[in-house]
């Protein structure tokens, strides 16, 4: 599937956008008037158990194929975006020993919701995102438009396509493979545990999760288990969303914002069958499309295999 620079912009858009939960002041007009709560869904056992990030996590714990490897825990952290961060939640990611954050956020989500870290960890930005469209000028269009126009983007089917192209773009695009390449080195070269994040930490931040993974040898059924998580995650959040949405009398059928404010197995589908076509197999997209060598993946299997 094929989709143009207009499109990958309106996926973004309202991914991250609506997923922001942003305030108030610092978003469009048209949803200034737009309510919504700052929830967080029950912690897991993987989870950093942030009060104001809920998809934050831990990527070990998984076996992998072979000798009975195991991801190493405290490690590696994937998260949703840290903008919201109290005290608590800034000295749960001192305790937890992390030292670097990369953030794939664009300069405009970057610049109207910093994160709130604490000033031992320095952060890195990494923008996975198309400059040529603004993502939250769109998101205002759309729900400004109102039920019509909003039916006429996403529905019958149209956002869920809209989001497979999106995983499939974060592989055809090479500055998107660029940034996915670059993270990994820091990742396998860091010294000490490392976070990742984008806005909701499902797309952006579930793509690199992916591809850590499979570099590890984790089982594809087991990638799709962490990547799936992201919806029970955010599943309070994203509950409050539609219905401060809907409340504000700008939007009648949530149902059609659901697929872009989620994850299903068919987007992550959509990026490894992208590779095959683009690469032929992940170990050639590693080697060509994100400019991995050997050694890189060593340093990353002996920070994060446990054997």
């Amino acid at each position: 599937m094929t989709i143009s620079r207009a499109v990958r912009g309106t996926v973004a858009g309202l991914a991250v956008a609506l997923i922001a939960a942003f305030p108030a002041a610092l978003t469009p007009a048209a949803l200034a008037d737009i309510d919504i709560p700052v929830l967080q869904s029950p912690p897991k056992e993987e989870s950093l158990e942030l009060t104001n990030a809920p998809n934050a996590r831990d990527i070990g714990g998984f076996l992998t194929w072979g000798a009975g490897g195991k991801l190493a825990s405290g490690q590696v952290f994937r998260s949703d975006a840290l903008n919201k961060l109290d005290a608590g939640d800034q000295q749960k990611l001192v305790s937890a020993g992390i030292t670097k954050s990369i953030d794939f956020r664009s300069p405009a989500e970057r610049g109207q919701n910093p994160d709130k870290l604490p000033d031992s960890i320095p952060e890195e930005s990494l923008p996975v995102y198309d400059p040529n469209n603004d993502f939250y000028l769109f998101l205002a269009k759309a729900v400004q438009g109102g039920p019509a126009a909003q039916q006429q983007l996403l529905g019958d089917g149209k956002a869920a396509q809209f989001m497979v192209g999106y995983y499939r773009w974060m592989i055809i695009d090479p500055i998107a493979r660029q940034q996915f390449g670059t993270a990994f080195k820091m990742i396998a070269n860091s010294s000490g545990s490392i976070l990742y994040h984008c806005t909701a930490g499902k797309d952006r931040t579930g793509w690199m999760t992916a591809i850590l993974m499979s570099a590890l040898g984790v089982p594809k059924w087991r990638i799709y288990q962490d990547y799936l998580a992201s919806n029970e995650n955010l599943k309070v959040e994203n509950d409050a969303t539609l219905k401060a949405m809907v409340a504000s009398g700008k939007v009648t059928d949530p149902s059609l914002f659901e697929p872009v404010l989620g994850v299903d197995r068919s987007y992550l589908d959509g990026s490894f069958d992208q590779v095959e076509q683009s690469f032929g197999s992940f170990d050639a997209f590693l080697s060509k499309g994100l400019d991995i060598d050997d050694a890189t993946v060593n340093a990353l299997k002996a920070k994060l295999l446990n054997r």
